[in-house]
This record gives structure tokens, sequence and C-alpha cells, in this order.
């Protein structure tokens, strides 16, 4: 019995043993574990600094004229952001006036604006620079500017217009175009239109048309005799060194005339033909030459007048006589 119960003893003090390491063991994993849990913080909310457009570039600036560009600055994070300084630096680049320090909440934005001015057709580069408390700051963006030369370039359409027939007093009007093809801005200095019978509307000096602009007009014709007219329209620019050219054509008609008869008696070899707007005269004679008939038609009437007629007639030796008796002629409108 002592024995057995000495083998029970040693047995019972080393299962105690093993009992206290495992319990040391748990111990020691159970605060590694809370030490693990305690690590884990959240990081405060920060802001975060965004700028449109991300690149910056004037393109085809001509030479000696500015460009602007609108910049903005948002904060996209989750703090206020502080914008402590806004900077730019580089030839031929200028930074509006913008107030520093400013805050923006999350969401807000803010503007400004860089203006380029091309001196020349080379590249040029600048840097803008803005300082926050964003955490990645500062933020440096790369400004371009390109320039180019000045061209002067314009073109007329259509470059000759005809009128077809035209009732006398009556007026037909096309459009025409004068467009802009170059990079800088043109001043009409001047235009001449040849030609009575035509006009124009929607065109005049001092007109300018910015690069790239179309400027629409119209040409008119107004006949007052009947036959073809011709004439043109010119115009001009101190920018360019030729001017814009139109040909014009046009022609009149008259949808009314009168015609005039007669009785004649004795030894007669022609006649004349005189008209007057006034009853009683003076008289302006029609026929160029000695109308050998006792019948005119004078087709060179205009809507709305009253024409007043007479006749003389000559013998063989050239002699004229006197004014026959008046007839009258009322041209109805049109």
């Amino acid at each position: 019995m002592r024995q057995l119960s000495h083998r029970l003893g040693t047995s019972s003090r080393g299962l105690d043993a093993y009992l206290c390491l495992l319990t040391a063991v748990a111990a020691i994993l159970w605060s590694s574990g809370c030490a693990g849990v305690a690590q884990q913080t959240t990081p405060p909310p920060s802001p975060q600094i965004s700028v449109v457009p991300s690149s910056i570039v004037f393109n085809n600036v001509v030479v000696g004229q500015k460009s602007t560009q609108t910049v903005q600055i948002s904060n996209v994070g989750k703090a206020n952001l502080t914008v402590s300084g806004v900077s730019l630096t580089g030839n031929g680049f200028s930074l509006s006036s913008i107030a520093v320090p400013f805050q923006l909440a999350p969401g807000a934005n803010q503007t400004f604006t860089i203006t380029f001015t091309a001196s020349s057709t080379t590249s040029a580069s600048a840097t803008l620079t803005i300082t926050s408390n964003d955490p990645a700051s500062p933020l440096a963006l790369t400004v371009q500017g390109n320039g180019q030369a000045a061209s002067a370039a314009w073109q007329m359409s259509p470059t000759s217009i005809t009128f077809p027939s035209t009732t006398l007093q009556t007026t037909q009007t096309q459009n025409a175009s004068i467009k802009n093809n170059g990079n800088v801005s043109i001043t009409i200095s001047s235009v001449t239109l040849a030609g009575a019978a035509f006009s124009t509307s929607g065109l005049s000096n001092g007109m300018t048309l910015s690069a790239g602009q179309q400027l629409n007009f119209q040409v008119l014709f107004r006949p007052t005799a009947v036959g073809n007219t011709a004439g043109s329209l010119s115009v001009a620019s101190s920018s360019v060194s030729s001017p814009l050219t139109m040909n014009l054509a046009g022609s009149g008609v008259n949808q009314h005339n009168v015609t005039l008869n007669w009785n004649s008696s004795g030894s007669v070899v022609g006649f004349n033909i005189y008209r007057s707007l006034v009853s009683g005269g003076p008289y302006s004679q029609l026929n160029t030459t000695l109308n050998s008939a006792t019948s005119y038609v004078d087709s060179t009437v205009l809507s709305g007048k009253q024409y007043f007629y007479v006749t003389t007639a000559v013998d063989s030796s050239g002699a004229e006589s006197g004014f026959s008796n008046e007839a009258s002629a009322t041209i109805p409108t049109p």
C-alpha cells in the first residue's frame, strides 16, 4: 500500500506540473491576443486635395494673344482641407488673385484662373504648386503653353451671283457669306459695290469677324431698266493683302408695256415717238431711229406710273411735224 501510494503521489505531482504548464501557455496566448486587439485602431479622417484639370495645357495660342483656363481645387477627403499656398512659376504665365489660406469642407471647391500669353512659337512651361494639410502635400502640376504665328485668311461664298429675269422695280435676294479661316480677328475696312441695281444687307464697314466666325449677308437686285446688268462686290480689310470679290449679273424684264397706234396721211417716211410723266410735256424721244410703222410698243414703262405720249411725222426732206394729240396710259402695280 505504501508503494502504491507513493506512485500515485508521484503521478499527482506530475499532473499538477503539467496543468501549471498548460495554464501558463494559455495565459501567454491570451495576453498576446489581447495585445493584438489593442493595436487595431481606426485612423482619424483626413483631407484629400483634387485639382481639375489635372493636366493644364494651352494649345495654339497666337503670338501676342492671351488664353485663360479655369482651375478648380476640391476636397474629396473626409476632413476639412486647409490650403495655405497657391503659386505659379514660369515665364508667360500668370495666376489670378486667390486669397490664402482658405479652408474647404469635404465636397467643397474653389476656382481660380491661369493665363498664358504667347510670346513666340516655341513651347513654354510653368509649375503650379499647391500647399495644404493633405498628407501628400505639396501638390505640383506642370502647366504648358504652345504659341503659333498669326495668320489672317478669309473667303467669300459664292464668288459670283446671277439673278434671273426680274421684273422692273421688284427685288430679288440671294444669300452669301464671308468666313474667317485664319486664327486672328479680321475687321472689314471697306465695302465697294458697282452697279446701281445691286445692293447688300447685313454687310458694312467696321464689322469684325473673330477666328472661325462666318458672316451671312444678302445681295439684292432691283432693276429699273429692261436688259442685262453687270456689277461687282468688293470687301477689303487692312489685315489681309487682297480684297474679296464677287461678280454680279442680272436681267431686268417688264411685264407691262404700252402699245401705241395712230393714223397718218400725206407724204411721210417715218415717225418719232415722245413720252412724258407730265401731261403737256416736256417730252423725251423714245425711238433712236425713225419709226416707219404707225405703231410703237413701249416696254420701258414702270409699274404704278402714268405716261403721256405724242408723235410727230417726218417727210422725205427731214422736216418734222408738230406734236400729235396726247395719249396717256396708267401702268398697274405690280
